[in-house]
Formats: C-alpha cells, structure tokens, sequence
C-alpha cells in the first residue's frame, strides 16, 4: 500500500519525530522512504561605497555550505537507522520546503508524506504560516502528521 514514503526532515529534533512512524510503515508495507531535507535560500545583500546594494558571490557560498551541511545531517540519521532494515534514499533541495516537498512526492511517485507539525494556531500561525497546511493542501496525496506532544 505504501511503497514509498516521504519524510522532510528540517534539522529539529520535532522534524525527526516522523522517522520512527515512517520507518514502521515502511517495514509493515516492504516500501523504501525518501528523507528530504530543504535548504532555504537566504539573500545576502552586499553594499559597496557608492553602489547599490547587490547579491554577491557570498550567498553562493552559503548556500553551497548549508547543502553541505543537510547533506551531512542526513548522513548521519541514515548511519543513525542504519539497522532499521528499511531502504533509505537522501534528498537535499534549495527552495520553498512546501512547494519542494509536494515536487519530490509527485515528481517520485510517492504513497505517503510522514512530517511532524508544530501545531501552530492563532496569531503564530499567521506569522509563521504552516508548512504541513501547505503540503496538505498541495501534494493530494495521503498525509500523516505527527503532532507536538503537549
């Protein structure tokens, strides 16, 4: 039933929430899982005397540097899962988490989406805005959340 299971993962301890649920389901239904992990893109804006503020090489730096390290976090949880006996792909993308976790499920054909949410409301959520929301919303496909434990 679930032949490939999609887990975003973002560095916290709530993100890793997911892998237990994700990596049982997987067992129980012989499917391999995809963790993606999404590096946001942050601008740097340099302003030189007498220039406008510009991009500059340093955000290409950065963000080679943060891949670098989601990279190696991943690594590390797959050493960490290692005996989990489940087939574990890693996924490292640049952009907007939402949209590029509904482009990997539809793009990879995948069955499931396990993602942990912070169970925002009110005011927070209007700032924060929600990823889960927008995965929910976009990815028209099977979805299990995992809440915050209160």
């Amino acid at each position: 039933m679930f032949h490939k299971i999609l887990v975003p993962l973002d560095g916290s301890a709530l993100a890793e929430r997911a892998l237990e649920p994700a990596i049982r389901l997987a067992k129980q239904f012989g499917g391999e899982m995809i963790w993606l992990r999404v590096v946001v893109p942050e601008p740097v804006l340099v302003a030189l005397p007498g220039l406008s503020p510009r991009p500059y090489d340093v955000y290409d730096a950065e963000l080679r540097h943060d891949q670098d390290e989601a990279k190696a976090y991943l690594s590390g949880l797959k050493l960490q899962w290692h005996g989990a006996g489940v087939i574990t792909h890693t996924e490292v993308l640049s952009g907007t988490p939402a949209e590029m976790i509904v482009d990997v499920a539809q793009g990879r054909a995948v069955d499931l989406v396990v993602m942990s949410t912070h169970g925002r409301s009110g005011v927070s959520r209007l700032l924060y805005g929600s990823v889960a929301e927008a995965v929910l919303r976009g990815a028209h496909l099977p979805i299990l959340l995992i809440p915050l434990d209160r």
